[in-house]
């Protein structure tokens, strides 16, 4: 029994000693390495566990139906907060008990089917938003055109990559510092940020380096939806108030990332996005996995988005063709947006600073615009051969709306983050973060108002 106890011990401090050598990984590097002739398959699993201790200061409502004949904008009615109706029940401000939540699990293929060709299957095996398996996605990645014609366009796809399939897109730089359900390796944080543009769809994308400037440039079509099966037939019509289902956005980026010295990286970059039409918009909306933290703001364990804000839903309420026995009529996402979004990244030494500035302009079918104004930065600070660190972020996002029922003015987040973590090995990680978010002016809470705060404790395993 000594002895195990010895080798265990023996064990962890020579994990704590060892270097996780931290590197911040953004786009991938292109595959240049030889094909053997045949496919050449690995496999990859992360698995999380997470202790919430969170509570929560808000009161719900329910707003007042529009009640119109006409598919045609109504003057607002500015009802006052006191007009609202308090939700009850199971949706009304309670407490929410500390203990374990559900714990996530992923599971990934990867393939090399060919020269410079390589694919990759993503499965959820259990996440908080869908607690079954279902697979997130799946994509392949071409790093040459040989299997067209040897040495087809070579001269081009030297410094180019196509990516095509069902991923996470390439519109700014945090996608690759956020949890991914149970992937939590990449993120000094446990939860993500609180307006989390990011989407997860059908796309095409094309990244062209340009080595002797440290730069790279992207161009990327999707169709915005986290859901490639709404194929359903519906035209635009701004008067009738209908969107399209088969409209698709284009996003594009440009960056300079360069390793100025032994201490010293720099990066930046600059990414937008545009759908018009559309009658899904899913770029702040998109994570089918969920946020970490659960049961927040009455959302059940199942609920998406439960501490994250989708801008473009949820608070602009537009009549529509079909009307209901009580007046009221369908509720239409936004149907445009574009969106930009600067992201900057320093790392000197050991020390990471990391920010986002971020702009969005939509509009619903019968253009009622919303407004937003984001931004986010975080520093980080790692010790011991980057063993252990801790991290700091603040981010505010502010949003205007053209919304009939927004009496408060423009609706505003905050959120803290302050995080410890401890790389126990290069595939183990234990990380504590303390979270405080508040809302101010948001129409479905009373008197505009919701916060939560508390802790997290996460432990992860990937290999």
């Amino acid at each position: 029994m000594k002895k195990i106890a010895v080798v265990l011990l023996s064990t962890v401090v020579c994990g704590t000693l060892a270097s996780a050598q931290i590197v911040q990984q953004f786009e991938p590097e292109k595959d240049t390495s030889a094909f053997k002739g045949k496919p050449e398959v690995s496999f990859a699993t992360d698995l999380s566990f997470y202790y919430q201790g969170l509570s929560q200061n808000y009161i719900p409502v329910t707003l007042p139906s529009l009640n119109t004949t006409s598919p045609t904008v109504q003057p607002g009615v500015n009802l006052p907060t006191n007009g609202f109706t308090t939700k009850t029940g199971a949706q009304n401000a309670s407490p929410i008990e500390s203990g374990l939540i559900l714990p996530t699990a992923n599971f990934d293929i990867y393939a090399k089917v060919m020269s410079g060709f390589n694919v990759k299957l993503q499965t959820m095996l259990a996440s908080h938003h869908h607690n079954d398996t279902y697979v997130k996605g799946g994509y392949a990645t071409i790093d040459n055109l040989d299997f067209v014609t040897p040495g087809f366009l070579s001269e081009f796809m030297r410094n180019a990559t196509i990516k095509i399939g069902v991923n996470d897109i390439n519109y700014g730089d945090d996608q690759y510092r956020r949890t991914d359900n149970a992937n939590v390796m990449r993120n000094p944080f446990i939860n993500n940020l609180a307006v989390d543009g990011y989407l997860q769809g059908t796309h095409v994308e094309l990244l062209y380096r340009i080595p002797s400037i440290s730069s790279f440039a992207m161009i990327g079509i999707t169709n915005g939806q986290a859901n490639p099966q709404d194929v359903a037939r519906t035209e635009y019509d701004n008067v009738a108030g209908t969107a399209s289902s088969d409209r698709y956005g284009v996003y594009g980026k440009i960056g300079f990332d360069n390793q100025l010295n032994d201490d010293l990286r720099f990066r930046i970059t600059e990414s937008v996005y545009f759908i018009e039409g559309s009658n899904r918009n899913d770029l702040y909306s998109s994570d089918k996995a969920g946020n970490v933290a659960t049961s927040v703001f009455g959302a059940d364990a199942g609920a998406s988005m439960s501490t994250g804000w989708n801008i473009m839903s949820g608070y602009i309420k537009t009549p529509a063709t079909t009307k209901y026995p009580d007046g009221t009529y369908t509720s239409k996402s936004a149907a445009d947006i574009l969106a930009s979004k600067t992201n900057l990244f320093l790392k000197y030494k050991d020390t990471e600073f990391y920010a986002m500035y971020e702009v969005a302009d939509g509009a619903d079918v019968y253009d009622k615009e919303m407004k937003m104004k984001h931004y986010a930065v975080d520093l980080v600070q790692r010790f011991y051969n980057d063993k252990f660190w801790a991290a700091a972020r603040y981010e505010n996002a502010v949003v205007k709306y053209a919304d009939v029922f927004n009496d408060f003015g423009d609706a505003e987040l905050t959120q803290w983050q302050l995080g410890l973590g401890w790389f126990l090995s290069k595939n183990a990680v234990a990380k504590f973060e303390y979270i405080n978010q508040e809302r101010e002016k948001f129409s479905i809470y009373k008197d505009g108002k919701a916060s939560f705060d508390g802790f997290m404790i996460n432990a992860s395993l990937s290999f």
